[in-house]
């Protein structure tokens, strides 16, 4: 009960600060003028998230000039939507364990597809995060970027050899959601005819 109000009220923070970032990027699109006090309620609410945002990834001060105003919200998007899931999926499981613990051999196949499950969308989230930080440019230097670029390489080196780089567009990550969806089906088949 206190989990499920607790990750509630978690989402909804999490849903008015992505609604928050994505009305300043449709105004910034719309080149509202700064002297706006709508635009500036939102940059003074959303600067913070965005700042954190460089922080989470590392990028350098010197650096975040570089990036476009349009790039920064959309950075801070991502990483406010990250964190969110990740939030999501930590309360589920903090949510999950006590049952589990409860009788662990009568839940045995729940636990084992909840934690297939979780590797599965952590790797395709990594994933995602990847192209979309490497869409926004963000630096290798990044202590993420390259966490992101470490953990995902070894799946999308093997594709870019088979299916190379056609006309600049690499289209291995989207081969790589494909192959990483087929072998969860695959695996959660075979663990259904198990348990």
């Amino acid at each position: 009960m206190v989990l499920n109000t607790i990750s509630n009220v978690l989402d909804a923070l999490f849903g008015l600060l992505g609604l928050l970032l994505i009305v300043r990027i449709v105004l910034h699109l719309f080149r509202v003028s700064p002297q706006n006090p709508v635009l500036r309620f939102l940059t003074l609410v959303t600067d913070p998230v965005i700042n954190l945002a460089y922080k989470i990834l590392g990028i350098p001060d010197h650096r975040r000039y570089d990036l476009s105003t349009f790039a920064s919200l959309a950075l801070a998007l991502i990483v406010v939507w990250l964190g969110r899931t990740l939030i999501v999926w930590v309360l589920e499981l903090a949510r999950n364990v006590p049952v589990w613990f409860r009788n662990p051999f009568g839940n045995l196949g729940v636990m084992l597809i909840f934690v297939l499950r979780l590797a599965f969308e952590l790797y395709s989230l990594a994933l995602l995060a990847r192209v979309l930080f490497e869409w926004i440019r963000v630096p290798y230097s990044s202590r993420v970027m390259r966490f992101l670029w470490d953990i995902t390489e070894p799946l999308l080196a093997p594709i870019r050899r088979v299916v190379p780089v056609f006309g600049g567009l690499d289209f291995s990550p989207l081969i790589a959601f494909f192959l990483l969806n087929f072998a969860q089906r695959l695996v959660f088949m075979m663990l259904g005819w198990i348990f």
